[in-house]
């Protein structure tokens, strides 16, 4: 099913198409710091699973309404839980899908606010993250008893280092958006911190202007890099299987005739 025929408006979050190519969830209850209950949680790791499904959308944007992007998982739900006797489920895909997601196509993590917890959790699995310049970021887990196991702590290590994985996750300090793109974690810091979405659409924008096999494949190389960390094994699983299957769609010669005609390419939507 197509994620524009389906509802637009949710009790916690709402989908936008800022562009015809690209979709954009954004949590809205900024009354309690857009932390996640279960049921959102659910819902939006559906919208994922459509989002891979929709040949029609090749780029997603997630990000929040007022001063927070994301604080995390509802403490209140998990006190309640707790008080019951429910040992909260940490399986895949993880706090709104996104921190063991193991979708097909990019999302890119607009962060506008404070980004806590699980939310720091979900935008260490996005695909790319840009940054208001007043967004502050932190593994406060170790403050509350909880440890943040959903998929940051190797990924963040492989990205910024062991030194400074330990020291977000051993204080639970606050750290800010700047100093998070010095280590490597975010690639844009948007000033003014009003205009993070519009940057990220922008950055999205480009992205749909090159061929959606490309983005996909090109996508799943880097990520297979990043976690298998082997070199050969990725180089392989590219050429032996998913480089035939883009040389044998239609995009692959589109691009190249389109070099040739000087022209720009008329992309078909990925069948990958």
């Amino acid at each position: 099913m197509s994620l524009r025929s389906g509802p637009l408006n949710h009790e916690n979050f709402y989908i936008s198409f800022p562009h015809e190519r690209i979709v954009q969830v954004t949590i809205n209850r900024p009354d309690k710091l857009n932390c996640i209950d279960k049921k959102t949680s659910r819902e939006i790791a559906k919208i994922w699973e459509q989002f891979d499904e929709d040949e029609s959308l090749w780029v997603a944007i997630i990000t929040g309404v007022g001063r927070a992007f994301c604080t995390g998982a509802d403490l209140g739900e998990w006190n309640a839980m707790n008080k019951a006797g429910v040992v909260n489920d940490m399986s895949a895909p993880g706090l709104a899908g996104l921190p063991r997601r193991t979708g097909k196509k990019p999302i890119i993590a607009a962060v506008n606010g404070l980004c806590m917890g699980g939310g720091f959790e979900m935008v260490a699995n996005c695909d790319l993250i840009l940054a208001s310049s007043s967004a502050i970021f932190s593994l406060p887990e170790v403050k509350r008893g909880i440890v943040p196991v959903a998929g940051c702590l190797p990924r963040l290590t492989r990205t910024i280092g062991l030194q400074r994985t330990m020291d977000l996750v051993l204080t639970g300090r606050n750290v800010s958006a700047t100093t998070l793109h010095d280590w490597g974690l975010i690639s844009q810091v948007v000033e003014p911190p009003a205009d993070v979405v519009r940057a990220a659409i922008e950055v999205a924008e480009v992205m749909c202007k090159n061929s959606p096999d490309s983005l996909i494949v090109g996508r799943l190389g880097v990520r297979m890099s990043w976690e298998a960390g082997s070199v050969e094994d990725t180089v392989t699983d590219l050429a032996d299987h998913w480089y035939p299957r883009l040389v044998g769609g239609p995009n692959f010669a589109e691009g190249i005739q389109a070099f040739v005609e000087k022209r720009s390419p008329s992309w078909k939507n990925s069948k990958l």
